[in-house]
């Protein structure tokens, strides 16, 4: 009996241990040494993508207020000495004052006529044009300096000097009429040739909406026809 009873105790105390799952141990492993790292990397994805979507806002509202910006069209009234007299600040409906609409057709017709022996001036007289003229005058400008190349006229000797006779006078509302002394004189200053001219143009006031065009056309002032000829002496 007494060997039973130690023979049973003995048997339930010494049950084999269960065999575990190599597979979930290498995992378990594989979860402790790495499942850090892991989570860290998700964390950083979010902070990632949080910085991203910031960026994209910050942009488009950047993009939004750059649309919404406006810049206010400015008067400069400038004397005969090229001084500037008065800047004042032009609005959507203001009226140009017609000494800045005569200063402008007067320096078109300067610009437009004048022939010099100076290549880069000539350049840049020929380049203000086009700041000035538009529509059915541009192709009278360009079939004119077709026929009339200032760079060619001084290379034969010839120069001329236009001179306004007097302030471009209104002949409608969008329209002036301006008269011009052009003298010819040669390279050494022998007077060649004088002839008077007239033209009449048209003109559109189309305020400036950006700072280059301020810059170069502050009153919004544009010829866009022009008809011009030969004063006939009576």
């Amino acid at each position: 009996m007494t060997f039973l009873k130690s023979k049973r105790a003995s048997g339930h105390n010494d049950r084999p241990p269960a065999v575990s799952n190599p597979y979930l141990a290498a995992r378990e492993e594989w979860l402790e040494r790495y499942g850090n790292y892991i989570s860290r990397a998700a964390q950083w994805r979010v902070v990632a993508f949080s910085g991203l979507a910031l960026l994209g806002i910050s942009l488009a509202g950047n993009i939004m207020q750059a649309r919404q910006s406006s810049i206010a069209p400015y008067l400069v009234e400038i004397d005969k000495l090229g001084r500037i007299n008065n800047v004042t600040r032009l609005e959507q409906r203001a009226a140009v004052p017609r000494n800045l609409i005569q200063a402008t057709i007067s320096e078109m017709i300067t610009n437009w006529r004048t022939v010099t022996a100076d290549t880069e001036l000539q350049r840049q007289m020929i380049g203000r044009l086009g700041n000035v003229v538009a529509g059915g005058a541009k192709g009278v400008l360009k079939q004119w300096f077709e026929s009339n190349n200032p760079y060619e006229i001084a290379k034969s000797g010839r120069l001329i000097h236009v001179e306004i006779k007097g302030l471009p006078l209104p002949v409608s509302d969008t329209s002036y009429r301006v008269e011009w002394t052009e003298t010819v004189r040669s390279h050494a200053g022998a007077l060649l040739e004088q002839q008077s001219y007239e033209a009449t143009m048209a003109i559109q006031l189309m305020p400036p909406e950006s700072e280059k065009v301020i810059m170069v056309n502050p009153g919004g002032v544009y010829i866009t026809d022009l008809a011009a000829s030969k004063v006939i002496s009576r």
